[in-house]
Parts: structure tokens; C-alpha cells; sequence
């Protein structure tokens, strides 16, 4: 048997003066913090890597910075 992958990206983005995960072009969740939607962002994709499908976290930048955005790898 055969299992599919996916590759899938969370992006931790500001939402008004919260900020939101959003995945599959959807937004989810609302943080005061950017680093505890980068956590909760973290943790789910993690738990969706172990089940075999390829994940990345992109984190944008406050207050639009002239930054790129951070990707975040997963270990392995």
C-alpha cells in the first residue's frame, strides 16, 4: 500500500493587532503574540510531518518589516 504526501506550509502572518496561522489559505486561530502562533504552528506541523507529509512554516515579519519572511525548518 502506498500512503500520499502532501507538501504543506503553515503561514504565521499578522490579522488586524493579532496574529493567525493560516493554512490551506484559511485562517486559524488568533494569538496577542507572534511567537505563541509560531509555536502553536510549530507543534501541528510537527504532528502532521510524523504522519508523513512534508511541512514548512513560514513567518512573516511584524509590522511589515523590509525583512523576507523566515522559514522554519523542522528537525528531522
Amino acid at each position: 500500500m502506498t500512503m500520499h504526501t502532501s507538501e504543506l506550509s503553515y503561514n504565521v502572518e499578522p490579522l488586524g493587532r493579532h496574529w493567525t496561522i493560516s493554512f490551506c489559505h484559511t485562517p486559524h486561530g488568533s494569538f496577542d503574540r507572534r511567537v505563541d502562533a509560531l509555536r502553536a504552528a510549530v507543534r501541528d506541523a510537527d504532528r502532521v510531518r510524523r504522519m508523513g507529509h512534508r511541512v514548512t512554516v513560514v513567518v512573516a515579519r511584524p509590522r511589515g518589516a523590509d525583512l523576507a519572511e523566515r522559514v522554519v525548518q523542522l528537525a528531522p
